[in-house]
């Protein structure tokens, strides 16, 4: 069922962090947004019209995720909402940098701990293998070379028989695969899709946009084609009602199907930003062996599991690909571990 415009108050954090974010439908389609101190006064705004409703739902969700974080972190107003403006005059449409220097600081871990909520050790096919993640600064397009940052934070930690999963993102960032929302000029065909892509937003069952959006649909049509597409569209509505799911994605590829959109909620340098496919995948993890000689995989990973879209075996199966990266031990917001190792602990596996 299509999200039902209303307006939203998101005060969850307002005791902490002193903001709260409004989201305001003002008729004829357009929507406004806006960021404010406990006594009313604004501090950010933006506007979106009816053709770009779905930049609206995801600032908003990033606004949010913004301040759910940062009251976490325990800071206050002052160090806030510097943030929030950037977030918004981005949506907005204007230029926006970002100070660099925290990331750049971050030195290599001597011991690798999971991520908040995860889990180090993880049984699959009756092995257990232990999976740690790797921290490392922020990755950005400055960046054009992938080899020293694994070097310098995965390389010290990696032992024979390891094999390293890295962060499709972090391949298209280096391969500057990265492209501006506000770029995006979404056909009526995506749109037409993108409302048919069930991603439960405005319930309690949300969990991501996925390409239920026009925008992250219109690259998911560019990246397979719109022969493809529309083939494969015709075919899920033969299918799905026979209880047959997901033979769209199949038919589309998984190049069609890494397309991101946002390509981050907490991590505001990407914020306003979508994920192409990485280019030659399969070449990137082979080099990866052939710098560090571990097997190497290319993953993409969220919420609904895992799937490869490089590696340097066959004996990495889809299946065991799925299977240890189910709940994705990498993150998905902030984090900023692009890189996991994954070590069997005990006997002989598919691995």
């Amino acid at each position: 069922m299509p999200f039902k415009e209303r307006q939203l108050a998101y005060d969850d954090m307002l005791a902490g962090t002193g903001i709260a974010i409004a989201y305001d439908p003002v008729g004829s389609g357009r929507v406004t947004l806006k960021a404010a101190k406990g006594d009313g006064a604004v501090i950010a705004e933006a506007s979106f019209g009816p053709d770009r409703v779905d930049e609206a739902h995801i600032l908003y969700m990033e606004a949010t995720e913004l301040l759910r974080s940062r009251a976490k972190l325990g800071e206050g107003f002052d160090a806030i909402r510097p943030l929030v403006e950037k977030l918004f005059a981005a949506f907005r449409g204007e230029r926006v940098t970002y100070d660099r220097a925290p990331a750049k600081e971050v030195k290599p871990s001597a011991e690798l701990a999971p991520n908040p909520g995860k889990t180090i050790e993880i049984d699959v096919d009756g092995m257990t293998y232990e999976r740690l993640p790797v921290r490392t600064r922020l990755i950005t397009m400055d960046d054009t070379d992938l080899m020293p940052i694994i070097a310098n934070y995965a390389g010290p930690h990696l032992r024979p028989g390891d094999i390293l999963f890295v962060s499709e993102k972090a391949v298209c960032i280096v391969q500057q695969r990265v492209v501006d929302i506000g770029t995006i000029r979404p056909t009526g065909l995506a749109r037409f899709l993108a409302r048919n892509i069930g991603n439960a937003y405005g319930s309690a069952d949300f969990r991501g946009f996925g390409h239920g959006t026009s925008i992250a649909m219109q690259l998911f049509i560019e990246e397979a084609g719109y022969p493809r597409v529309l083939f494969a569209a015709a075919v899920a509505a033969v299918t799905r009602p026979l209880g047959i799911r997901g033979m769209f994605y199949r038919i589309c590829g998984k190049r069609a199907k890494s397309i991101d959109c946002p390509m981050s909620f907490l991590i505001l340098e990407y914020a306003h930003a979508a994920k192409l496919a990485p280019l030659d995948p399969d070449g990137v993890a082979r080099a990866i062996r052939e710098r560090f000689g571990c097997e190497a995989v290319i993953v993409d990973a969220n919420y609904r599991g895992a799937f490869s879209l490089g590696k340097t075996s066959r004996a990495i199966t889809e299946p065991f690909i799925m299977r240890a990266f189910r709940d994705n031990p990498a993150g998905q917001s902030d984090e900023m571990t692009p890189f996991v190792i994954l070590r069997k602990k005990t006997g002989t596996g598919p691995a």
